[in-house]
């Protein structure tokens, strides 16, 4: 790592801990004022440990079974152009969230009493009353089932329409009801790209702007967190460069020395220039700004009809530096204001600290435990033990494993489930960093495809590593994976279907996920062991899998039966392949 670089990861990470928390925010906390904390614990060696607060838990169950109906738009937007739209309708049974359920609906006409399997839904537009979907019906306890229904009775507009579904038994005694938003809006007309998210698989849709296509096509966005003073602005040459590695979108990180603590703009607008030529998506980071209204104006005005813009990032770990509850929310409303068709993210760092409130102002979700090389008991940076009321290690509550990587992820979508919202696409943040601060060293290059398929397995829809300028071994490895994921063969099953974890027998902590389309499935096969075991026979079952097809990435496995076997594995082996 370069000594400019060395300074630009330490500093990233310095600024959130430079200040103690400002008065305002120790009494919106109830935290001692003067005290620096992260993630709400105190980690300095002169302060004691207090509770921080913001713990998500889980609600007391229902003694009885509840229906939870729920309603979504396929996409979180539809244009003028567009005749017809979809929503996405849940009918689970649950015992944490919905109303009183109950198996029988009696019928009038011949006096029997049957189970209530199937609930009548209509749908409409509240202020207007327009019916969108009429007498239709879903299976009880299904989800993702998906209607479609014309536009041609609304008006573009940038207000959503707000659209009520209700639901009963087929006698009528049992009735459910849910709301949701729907953005059927205006075309652009200044040239600018739009992109979609999709909430049925969680991938984005874009068109081919670069080229003139209006087809809407899955991305797999696939980059770094990159040095805008400490490598990117160093030479024009640099965006070529990092295209040519294959990376299809760029993250960069803003000047936090600047007066604007972003760009000068004209110096990036010859950048913008050339990624517009190239077709390399801009992922735009006000991360030393958000907060600053007038400047996230000024900001998302400038860049928001590029070609290349794809998204914005809002907060940098906004949970961790107690950003106040409500930030991320009032940027993302403002960001929307002024441009509804590209999506927001933000990225947590807390494993459960106002995961609502620091969600609530987002589109992606993105998390980045880094578990290797690190520390998580007693950190070396503040000479403090870590546990979950003290201490920053870097690593929130983590173990220092690769399971911090799934659990991240799992967690993070059972507190959606928890809060009964729709899930919001994860995308990962795998460590390409060392050396530095709790990091003792960089990942290997085996490390890093660990990650990122661990990331991926666990229904990631993008990946950001940090950061970029990295080891040439991380660049290579990662240059070879991001040609692997964002190809036409693998992009498909990531993003046009749901991810099965399958049960891996022989070995342990091998992470296996299959993504099934049509007659084919793609498997992923993760071996986070640093040990190999040559000579052990590993199984996987797979329902109606017979012939070995492409391999993408490592090596094929034997097919037969139902059954994918090999022997032996490769310490760290990760195998990525098609059977049908």
């Amino acid at each position: 790592m370069s000594n400019m670089l060395r300074l630009f990861s330490v500093a990233s990470f310095l600024v959130g801990h430079a200040f103690a928390i400002s008065p305002e925010s120790a009494a919106e906390f109830g935290y001692p004022a003067g005290v620096d904390v992260w993630c709400g614990k105190a980690y300095r060696a002169t302060n004691g440990s207090f509770e921080p607060g913001g713990w998500l838990e889980k609600p007391a169950l229902s003694s009885t079974p509840l229906l939870d109906i729920s309603i979504r738009p396929r996409l979180n937007l539809y244009l003028a152009s567009e005749t017809y739209a979809s929503f996405i309708i849940d009918a689970p049974i649950s015992f944490m969230h919905g109303g009183a359920y109950m198996n029988a609906s009696f019928n009038k006409q011949d006096n029997i009493t049957s189970p209530f399997t199937k609930l009548f839904i209509d749908v409409e537009v509240t202020e207007s009353g327009l019916n969108l979907i009429a007498g239709g019906n879903v299976t009880v306890n299904t989800t993702n089932n998906e209607f479609g229904f014309n536009l041609s009775g609304l008006t573009p507009r940038f207000e959503p329409y707000q659209i009520v579904i209700t639901g009963a038994s087929g006698d009528g005694a049992q009735f459910y009801s849910s709301t949701t938003d729907l953005y059927y809006v205006p075309e652009r007309t200044d040239g600018g790209s739009v992109a979609k998210v999709d909430s049925l698989y969680g991938g984005l849709l874009v068109q081919d702007v670069f080229t003139g296509s209006t087809d809407w096509t899955p991305l797999f966005p696939y980059t770094f967190y990159t040095s805008w003073d400490g490598w990117l602005e160093l030479s024009l040459d640099n965006i070529r460069v990092f295209k040519d590695h294959g990376y299809n979108i760029i993250h960069i990180v803003p000047n936090a020395g600047l007066d604007n603590k972003a760009f000068d703009f004209d110096e990036l607008d010859t950048y913008l220039d050339i990624m517009d030529e190239i077709g390399l998506w801009l992922m735009f980071d006000m991360r030393w700004s958000y907060t600053n209204l007038s400047s996230v104006e000024t900001q998302v005005n400038r860049v928001k009809s590029r070609k290349s813009m794809l998204l914005y990032y809002t907060g940098d770990e906004p949970d961790g530096q107690v950003d106040a509850l409500n930030a991320t929310k009032i940027t993302y409303d403002l960001v929307k204001s002024l441009d509804p068709w590209h999506p927001v993210s933000l990225c947590l760092n807390c494993l459960n600290y106002y995961f609502s409130e620091y969600t609530s102002g987002t589109d992606i979700i993105m998390s980045d435990p880094y578990p290797i090389a690190v520390n998580t008991t007693y950190s070396v940076q503040y000479n403090t033990v870590c546990n979950m009321t003290y201490g920053c290690c870097g690593c929130d509550d983590c173990e220092g494993d690769f399971e911090d990587i799934t659990t991240r992820l799992d967690l993070y979508k059972e507190y959606q489930d928890i809060l009964n919202v729709p899930q919001k696409p994860q995308w990962g943040v795998p460590q390409a960093f060392g050396n530095e601060t709790f990091w003792a060293r960089y990942p290997t290059p085996e490390e890093e495809v660990v990650m990122n398929m661990l990331f991926v397995n666990h229904g990631a829809k993008g990946i950001a590593m940090w950061a970029y300028p990295t080891e040439p071994g991380l660049i290579n490895v990662t240059s070879a994976l991001s040609k692997t994921l964002t190809s036409s063969t693998v992009t498909p099953y990531l993003l046009g279907t749901f991810p099965v974890a399958l049960d891996v027998k022989g070995v342990s902590r091998v992470d296996a996920t299959a993504w099934s389309l049509e007659n084919s499935t793609l498997v992923s096969v993760v071996n986070m062991n640093y040990v190999p075991t040559p000579m052990v026979n590993v199984s996987i079952s797979l329902e109606g899998v017979g012939t070995l097809g492409q391999v993408v990435w490592g090596s094929g496995w034997s097919v037969g039966g139902g059954v994918l076997s090999k022997v032996g594995l490769d310490a760290l082996e990760v195998d990525v392949f098609i059977v049908s």
